[in-house]
């Protein structure tokens, strides 16, 4: 390697070192994993779901102290649209599709820096067991595994050229090992009460082209979920009352098999979320989600609060849509 070459790889290594004191992708990530998993379907179900989602990330800390300091700005738009197809009553896929808007803004000495990226993001596939009879049984098992497909773009660059962080980019440039499993348990004294928990790991890969020679590994992730949910008649419809509890761990990226400075760190959630049933086969759902707890590896932005709202469509074996 030229020394010149050298010096560009370091000076590249420095620029993105500063710059991830704003924002790492630990943070304010695409929110692939945490939205996976469509709920359980007979036999030839076909399920759909459309969200959109926005994290914003204004809080800048540094271990689990909040700084003084709001300057630095981060939003993460994303348009999920996720199907799921119920093969037997055992088996079932689902496919997860993203669009992606990452925002950057840094306030300093008058001068507003606002960097904006958009597009096709990653997609994921998993395909999911059900250990337990549906029917019979008052806990449901599902476990399932698939890869985190590398569709979103990586190559985004500034007006003036330089290219842009890898927390800045629509998608990863890596191949992921995705792992879920959901249990649900339904209680005797109230049907319609359950209380479920999901785990989910992310096993990163590598972007082997990042600043077109180089590499850089998102850190490994796990996230668990805890919910407890009831509805209630509301007219002629049914009113979903859910409050999730997030746990989220992130580990620290890796440019070139180092170590990055400001990434990874542990976070917990607490999101309640309210669905209304228009039918068994058509809902409409919104979750509001704020932080209780944020530890960060460094001094970085951590979430600030976070909206997701969609919608749900599901259909029969016939291919058509259930009556409403």
């Amino acid at each position: 390697m030229s020394t010149f070459k050298a010096l560009i790889i370091a000076i590249c290594f420095l620029a993105i070192s500063g710059s991830l004191y704003g924002q790492t992708c630990c943070s304010g990530g695409v929110p692939i994993s945490g939205n996976l998993g469509m709920p359980y379907g007979s036999s030839g179900t076909w399920q759909f779901s459309l969200s959109y989602d926005i994290n914003v990330l204004k809080t800048l800390k540094e271990g689990t102290e909040v700084l003084d300091d709001d300057a630095r700005e981060r939003i993460t738009q994303s348009v999920l649209f996720q199907t799921g197809y119920s093969i037997s009553k055992r088996f079932s896929a689902d496919l997860l599709l993203s669009y992606v808007k990452q925002e950057r803004t840094i306030r300093q000495f008058d001068n507003t820096d606002y960097v904006s990226t958009g597009g096709i993001g990653d997609a994921a596939l998993l395909i999911k067991y059900t250990f337990s009879d549906p029917d019979r049984s008052k806990v449901l098992v599902t476990a399932a595994a698939g890869p985190k497909i590398p569709t979103g773009k990586t190559d985004f660059t500034r007006r003036d050229g330089i290219p842009l962080n890898a927390d800045l980019q629509p998608g990863s440039g890596s191949w992921d090992g995705l792992f879920w499993i959901n249990g649900l348990y339904k209680f005797n004294f109230r049907p319609n009460f359950n209380i479920a928990s999901t785990v989910i790991y992310s096993l990163k890969g590598k972007n082997n082209k990042y600043l077109t020679d180089q590499t850089y590994q998102f850190g490994n992730e796990l996230q668990v979920l805890v919910s407890l949910n009831d509805n209630f008649p509301v007219w002629k419809s049914i009113l979903d009352a859910t409050l999730f509890l997030r746990y989220r761990k992130a580990l620290t990226d890796r440019f070139n098999d180092l170590n990055m400075p400001n990434t990874g760190g542990e976070w917990i959630f607490l999101a309640p979320s309210l669905g209304y049933n228009i039918s068994q086969n058509l809902a409409f759902n919104a979750a509001f989600e704020v932080p209780l707890y944020a530890n960060v590896t460094g001094t970085q932005l951590s979430p600030t609060y976070r909206l997701n709202v969609g919608v749900f469509v599901k259909f029969n074996r016939k291919n058509e849509l259930l009556k409403l």
